[in-house]
């Protein structure tokens, strides 16, 4: 894929990713977390099929299914429940950060996992794209000590282990397919889950909660994560960790446009930060062997 389409594709998972931290809370108004994320892991499961050319074909031996399965429950059931969960409780500033330290996590797991070189720009940019996502939000920052805060850093770890399993042991099979069967793996413990442990209100069951749920199944799940695990298999963990650092940023533009949320300077401070945190990811990558380079900005 040509570096263009890469900065493309990019730029357009993250800010369908920063638009859906606005759009859940929308969400959470009309049902609870885990019943949101049914719809949403249902809509993103019908989308992602249809990206498949010649339709959706599961693997043949049982191991790679196995695999699949695990990734799945990295990646979707304990990832995106226990963040749900977490920001119910929380704030939408501390959520942010904490689920964000997702690229530290992963950074730390590829070392160890993956064996990746990890050089001192790399972590120079990790920790001022990370410090400007803390000063983004930090005159917006509320902590209530519980439960949340610790389902928050377990929705990273999973997140982050997640991702370097899919480095390890799947990056071959094609992004399309693991895409669409981590979806369809998940669904059966999410229902289990979301009934298990929360009320379904059909009255919550309006044309808002499923257009919501639509965008951000289709879009903010479906397309973004096909997008995510295309550019994983092309780039090294370390190489591009960072960047993801830009979601959360952009969740605090897409909050003023929409919401009119204001900001301050502490906001642009963190924009700042943010941006040589990935200055620096990408110098360190370009110093670096050509096949783990940053995508260029």
């Amino acid at each position: 894929m040509p570096k263009s389409a890469d900065v493309a594709g990019f730029l357009a998972m993250s800010s369908f990713w920063g638009l859906n931290y606005v759009m859940v809370k929308f969400a959470l108004v009309y049902e609870p977390p885990l019943m949101f994320l049914l719809f949403r892991v249902l809509f993103a499961a019908i989308f992602s099929i249809f990206l498949i050319k010649g339709g959706l074909k599961f693997p043949r031996d049982l191991m790679t299914n196995v695999k699949l399965a695990i990734l799945s429950a990295l990646n979707i059931t304990l990832f995106m429940g226990l963040w749900f969960i977490g920001e119910s409780t929380e704030s939408a500033s501390i959520s942010s950060i904490l689920v964000y330290t997702y690229p530290i996590f992963s950074i730390v797991f590829s070392a160890i996992f993956l064996a990746d070189r990890i050089n001192s720009l790399t972590i120079a940019g990790t920790v001022l794209g990370f410090l400007g996502i803390v000063l983004i939000f930090i005159d917006q920052l509320s902590i209530r000590p519980g439960i949340g805060l610790v389902l928050l850093v377990l929705s990273a770890v999973s997140w982050a282990g997640g991702t370097i399993f899919y480095k390890k042991y799947i990056h071959t099979t094609h992004p399309a397919t693991v895409n669409a069967i981590q979806y369809i793996y998940a669904l059966p413990f999410i229902v289990i889950w979301a009934f298990a442990t929360e009320s379904f209100s059909l009255s919550g069951l309006t044309w808002q909660f499923l257009l919501i749920s639509l965008y951000i199944g289709v879009l903010g799940t479906g397309l973004a994560y096909f997008i995510y695990l295309k550019l994983y298999r092309e780039y090294s963990v370390p190489a591009i960790s960072s960047y993801f650092f830009t979601v959360p940023a952009l969740s605090i533009l897409f909050s003023f446009i929409i919401l009119g949320q204001t900001n301050t300077l502490f906001t642009y401070g963190g924009f700042a930060l943010v941006a040589a945190g990935i200055y620096l990811t990408s110098r360190s990558q370009r110093n670096g062997k050509p096949a783990g380079q940053a995508i260029s900005l």
